[in-house]
């Protein structure tokens, strides 16, 4: 299952506990998050305009590998950063994945997300945007809070009571 982990020192970024794309191990939770976060992080880019976006199911198709490896040649290309480009995104392991300024796909996505929620203006941080315009993203990720009833606790002494709510 796909999950946030610290990169970087202090930055909180979605890594993948398997390969998804191209002779990918490709398991379900891991390619729903990629295709949510390439349609997130390109959908207001005008190289990206012509493209046909993959619906976020977590199956892997032609539309989501294809998009894989388009980005991969943006990055390489137009924003210069020195990965593979071999439609394939990887688990991150570590943040170099070789040499002095080799970068992982999966952590130039989340770069490309971070930047799309601050171009869009969404609300929360870009994860938590990200699972309001997908929201099958909430059974996927770890970590990301599922919403907030907007309580506040009062001190006590009894350790143990109620809320009182019920389900609808």
């Amino acid at each position: 299952m796909a999950n946030i982990e610290t990169f970087f020192g202090d930055r909180q970024m979605i890594n993948l506990t398997a390969s998804v794309g191209e002779k990918g191990v490709n398991l379900k939770d891991d390619v729903m998050v990629v295709q949510a976060m390439l349609r997130y992080a390109v959908r207001d880019n005008p190289i990206f305009q012509n493209h046909k976006m993959p619906a976020v199911t977590g199956a892997i198709n032609n539309e989501t590998k294809i998009l894989i490896r388009d980005f991969q040649r943006f990055l390489k290309r137009i924003d210069k950063q020195d990965v593979a480009v071999d439609g394939l995104i990887n688990r991150a392991v570590g943040e170099k994945p070789y040499g002095k300024r080799g970068q992982w796909t999966i952590l130039c996505l989340n770069d490309h997300v971070g930047k799309a929620r601050l171009l869009s203006g969404g609300e929360g941080n870009e994860y938590e945007d990200l699972c309001r315009r997908f929201p099958q993203l909430h059974t996927v990720l770890d970590g990301i809070p599922v919403g907030s009833l907007g309580l506040s606790l009062e001190p006590s002494v009894i350790r143990l009571g109620t809320l009182n709510l019920a389900l609808e």
